[in-house]
C-alpha cells in the first residue's frame, strides 16, 4: 500500500513538474517572426504611465531566445535581449517558471517569478508571457516588500505583422 502512495505522489508531482517545464517546441510560433506593438512603463519620477510604439524581431536559436527590439520615437533605447531556457526547462532566464498553461488555439501563458529590486526598494517580481499566433505580451508585476497590491512595472503588447 505505502509503495502505491508513493508512486501515485510521484506520478502526480511528476505531472506538475511537467506543466511547468518549457521547451523549444512550446515557443516554435515564435520563431523567425517579426511585431508591432508597444511598451507601457510606469515612470519612476512621477509614477505616470507611458507608451513607446515599438517593433520586434524574435529567434529561437536551440534554448535562446533572441529579441530584437526598435523603439519608433527613441532609437537610442534599441537592443536586442536574449532569454535562454534552463536545461530541464524549469527557468527561463534568472526567472524561475511557475505556470505554464495551454490554450486550444496554440495559446500559451508562461507565468515567471524572482525576487530583486524595483525602485530601488526589495520586491517579488511576476512576468506573464502570453503568445498566440498572433498576438505576443509580456507584463512584469512587482509586490514590493510588505504590500499585497501589484504594481504593473511595464507591459510589452505586440500584434503579429
Amino acid at each position: 500500500m505505502k509503495t502505491i502512495v508513493i508512486l501515485v505522489l510521484a506520478t502526480i508531482f511528476g505531472q506538475l513538474h511537467a506543466q511547468n517545464t518549457l521547451t523549444k517546441a512550446d515557443l516554435e510560433q515564435l520563431d523567425n517572426t517579426s511585431w508591432e506593438g508597444e511598451i507601457m512603463y510606469v515612470n519612476y519620477g512621477d509614477g505616470k504611465e507611458v507608451y513607446l510604439p515599438t517593433t520586434l524581431q524574435v529567434k529561437i536559436k536551440g534554448r535562446k531566445i533572441i529579441m530584437n527590439t526598435q523603439y519608433t520615437n527613441e532609437s537610442s533605447a534599441n537592443g536586442t535581449g536574449v532569454i535562454e531556457i534552463s536545461k530541464d526547462g524549469t527557468w527561463l532566464g534568472e526567472e524561475k517558471i511557475i505556470e505554464k498553461i495551454t490554450g486550444p488555439n496554440r495559446e500559451l501563458t508562461i507565468v515567471t517569478s524572482f525576487e530583486g529590486y524595483d525602485d530601488e526598494r526589495p520586491a517579488k517580481l511576476f512576468k506573464t508571457y502570453l503568445i498566440t499566433p498572433n498576438s505576443f505580451s509580456i507584463t512584469k508585476k512587482v509586490f514590493y516588500e510588505n504590500s499585497d497590491e501589484p504594481l504593473i512595472r511595464n507591459k510589452y503588447t505586440y500584434s503579429k505583422l
